[in-house]
């Protein structure tokens, strides 16, 4: 595990002659503070009412693109995919939408001697379980994600799901039906609360993510942010479905490392 740079967030207020009471602060240049990641992301996760914590983590880059070419690792860095492995070690269930699960080619988690114990210093289940998020059930069931070793996927689908290809399904991974038309995300994160999970990584996709905000069942977002313009086409971190009303975050840390900056934020209710 590599160490990053940290900065506290300053908060306060100063007045000035004719505009807002209100201070800006420099975090960089600053005097770095080494820190490991598992140490700046360890925090008290409780479930909220009948569902566990819900963290999302994406990358983007200065200009809000999510991916180059389909996917996101262009994107990252040495200290990047230190960050996105110590996420890794938070939750129960790593939650990922479909289209996400087949692009980056997802397998099963990890189940080594070392992530076991790492997890286990964040209070989580020793490993963490996969759920895909499908309306359609038309991903390949042969792929690594379900057919290789390791602890069995969840999927989550709705009523609306064809029956005879769900039964295909339930062979290889555990079912939850959530939802009539569409998946309903509140409800499935309650099925998984009632698995014992206590905290869920969504890590997309964009729609996925959108879908989360606007149940408002985020209570956590995780964004690192790349030192590069990519243009194009590529989506931002939610797409779909407005946030009734926005949603309001609290900036709890700020790390950079190589030039990238990782910030976590709470959602304020």
């Amino acid at each position: 595990m590599s160490s990053v740079a940290s900065f506290g967030w300053l908060l306060g207020t100063k007045a000035k002659p004719g505009r807002e009471e209100t201070t800006v602060h420099r975090i960089l240049p600053a005097p770095p503070e080494e820190i490991d990641t598992d140490d700046a992301y360890r925090a008290v996760r409780l479930p909220v009412g009948d569902r566990p914590w819900v963290l999302v983590n994406m990358i983007e880059s200065a200009d809000g693109a999510i991916e180059v070419g389909g996917v996101s690792g262009p994107l990252g860095s040495a200290g990047d995919k230190d960050v996105f492995s110590t996420m890794r070690m938070i939750p129960d269930v790593i939650l990922v939408g479909a289209g996400t699960a087949i692009a980056e080619d997802y397998g099963p988690t990890s189940t080594s001697v070392s992530t076991r114990t790492r997890r286990l210093g964040h209070g989580a289940w020793p490993t963490a379980r996969i759920a895909v998020v499908s309306n359609s059930l038309s991903f390949d069931l042969t792929s690594r994600l379900f057919s290789g070793d390791g602890v069995r996927p969840i999927v989550i689908t709705s009523h609306a799901s064809d029956l005879d290809r769900r039964t295909e399904v339930e062979n290889v991974a555990d079912v939850i039906v959530a939802g009539e038309q569409r998946v309903d995300l509140e409800a499935g994160l309650v099925e998984l609360a009632k698995l014992g999970a206590r905290v869920v990584l969504s890590e997309g996709g964009p729609s996925l993510n959108a879908e989360l905000f606007a149940a408002d069942v985020v209570d956590e977002l995780c964004v690192s942010l790349s030192p590069m313009v990519v243009g194009g086409p590529s989506r931002r971190l939610l797409h779909g479905p407005e946030v009734a009303g926005t949603a309001d975050l609290a900036l709890a840390h700020v790390l950079t490392e190589d030039h990238f900056l990782f910030l976590r934020y709470l959602v304020e209710r």
